[in-house]
């Protein structure tokens, strides 16, 4: 089977975001390039789509571009405009490439919030810094969604250094059998990775997995949650 891909960037007054995609990806039949720009062009940006969509037309003849423009001014129309594309583009089986090394504050951070709204898998977010180093953003979009109070506990249980099924179970104080539908559910969403190490699985946290507990940590648990929230409603706390 082969999968297409469409790469989606965020761009201001150059083509070389879109440039750099091409060259680090490739590009094959039935792929499509996405050219996000704010809605309120200047004369540079202008320029930046006129120089990408020229790039591509020699490089990649053939292959379809769309500019795509954003009312970065209306950042939830914007914000909905994105994740209907992205989503529109991973229903027709694409996988996803995304990089917002260009464009305006706003439209980076409209896409980036758009990203919260959906469950892609085959999704790859990268930017290039200023000192023109290429890096990839984890993956933690949509990672919460349907995420049980017995699966944030068996993330909580997970530290720097691996477990096995025996050491999750007794953490957790669950059964084996409980512990290896927690640490499959939790494996199945990308948040750990197993290995076999001697007789037994050791289980560790992945990239994507640190970023969920740190979230955890920075996030009270919901019977706290409550109190809080109870307490500030309380007529002495309003007294004060």
């Amino acid at each position: 089977m082969i999968i297409v891909k469409t790469f989606i960037a965020t761009l201001g007054w150059t083509k070389w975001p879109v440039a750099s995609l091409i060259l680090r990806h490739g590009l094959s039949k039935g792929d499509k390039i996405v050219l996000l720009s704010q809605e309120e062009k200047d004369g540079g940006s202008r320029e930046g789509i006129k120089e990408a969509k020229g790039f591509v037309s020699k490089f990649a003849p053939g292959v379809e571009v769309l500019d795509v423009p954003v009312a970065v001014r209306d950042p939830t129309a914007a914000i909905a405009k994105l994740a209907r594309l992205m989503r529109g583009e991973d229903e027709r089986g694409a996988e996803l490439i995304l990089n917002l090394s260009g464009g305006t504050r706003a439209l980076v951070i409209e896409a980036i919030l758009a990203l919260t709204l959906l469950q892609v898998k085959g999704l790859t977010v990268e930017l290039r810094t200023e000192d023109e180093v290429d890096i990839r953003i984890p993956k933690v979009w949509g990672s919460f969604a349907g995420l049980s109070p017995k699966e944030e506990r068996a993330l909580r249980a997970f530290g720097r250094s691996p477990l096995s099924l025996g050491d999750l179970a007794k953490a957790l104080g669950v059964s084996m059998a409980t512990a290896h539908r927690l640490s499959g559910r939790l494996e199945a969403m990308g948040a750990i990775a197993s290995k076999k190490a001697g007789k037994e699985r050791r289980m560790e946290l992945t990239e994507m997995g640190r970023m969920m507990r740190l979230a955890l940590e920075l996030t009270p648990p919901p019977a706290r949650r409550s109190a809080s929230a109870l307490s500030a409603s309380s007529p002495s706390v309003r007294r004060r």
